[in-house]
């Protein structure tokens, strides 16, 4: 955990996926925000769906109610391209701080990297 934070030290608030990468094998949570029936194509192992409307209506208390630990020392969001989980990160500030980080170019960023993908989980939460 400790090698986590002084990998973020002065870091900004977006990742590009091999950094993203980084820090989900370091343990960080991932926040899909895409709806339910993108997030079923494909997605990060072991991302949780919570889509931006709902985060744009609940806050942070989306993210716990789906089981994210939202006091992680980094929480990657992502979507398709980028911009749902860059707005997500905006709405998200005031509770997460820089802890909430956007993937950057989203899934077509991870994708055309190589990264790992899997069949997605829909959180009913």
């Amino acid at each position: 955990m400790n090698c986590l934070r002084s990998m973020l030290a002065g870091s900004s608030q977006h990742f590009d996926a091999n950094e993203a990468a980084a820090a989900i094998n370091a343990g960080a949570p991932v926040v899909d925000v895409r709806e339910p029936d993108e997030f079923a194509d494909a997605g990060i192992p072991g991302a949780v769906n919570v889509p931006l409307g709902r985060i744009q209506m609940q806050g942070v208390e989306a993210l716990r109610n789906a089981g994210i630990n939202v006091d992680a020392p980094v929480i990657v969001l992502t979507c398709r391209s980028g911009a749902r989980s860059g707005n997500a990160c905006v709405v998200l500030s005031d509770a997460l701080g820089g802890r909430g980080r956007n993937l950057s170019g989203g899934m077509l960023a991870w994708n055309s990297r190589g990264l790992p993908l899997t069949p997605g989980r829909c959180s009913n939460a």
